[in-house]
């Protein structure tokens, strides 16, 4: 902290955390990349607001809200474009059950560091503390094999929204094609 910077003033980046959280609030739901959030807010689009994004991912998680990790794009417009989307309180969808799951996988994969970081520490002679690390290592153990079962859950119900929302579109284009049917029957019979 600065010695002439007032406690009660925001930092820069708190400001642009601050900045990029106001307009991600009215554009809400949209498929939004770096290029888009520096568009919108002014913010150039350089480490200066790729250190604001995740600011603003927490304070929008504070507030109820969800900014997802950045993704590849599922427009066809936007093919290979990295993008987020903000979800306020009660509004995601099931294209954000994708975020949970990565969330899910960097978990397992974390952990897993942390699982072999400790035992080997647990097992080391010269450890500070063998017994503390062995039981972190176990915490660690467990804690992947509940998120491993969870995120196997979450994708089978990902697999399952997409095969109801693939089985709704095939009803659809069925629906429309015995209305035109009926329509060209009537129009023959006349």
């Amino acid at each position: 902290m600065s010695p002439n910077r007032d406690s009660d003033t925001p930092s820069r980046l708190e400001r642009d955390a601050i900045d990029v959280l106001l307009w991600l609030d009215h554009n809400a739901g949209r498929e939004l990349s770096y290029t888009d959030i520096a568009r919108g807010t002014g913010i150039p689009d350089s480490s200066r607001l790729r250190r604001a994004v995740p600011r603003a991912r927490a304070a929008a998680h504070v507030l109820g809200h969800r900014l997802e990790q950045f993704m590849p794009s599922r427009d066809p417009l936007k093919r290979g474009a990295r993008v987020t989307r903000f979800h306020k309180n009660g509004q995601g969808d099931e294209f954000g059950a994708r975020d949970a799951l990565l969330a899910c996988r960097k978990t397992v994969a974390y952990m897993g560091d942390m699982h072999r970081a400790c035992t080997f520490e647990a097992n080391n002679p010269n450890s500070i503390d063998a017994e503390a690390f062995g039981q972190m290592a176990d915490a660690a153990e467990g804690g992947m094999r509940t998120i491993s079962g969870v995120e196997r859950l979450g994708s089978r119900a990902v697999q399952n929204q997409g095969t109801m929302r693939r089985q709704a579109e095939r009803i659809a284009d069925l629906e429309a094609q015995i209305a035109e049917l009926t329509a060209q029957q009537s129009a023959a019979s006349a």
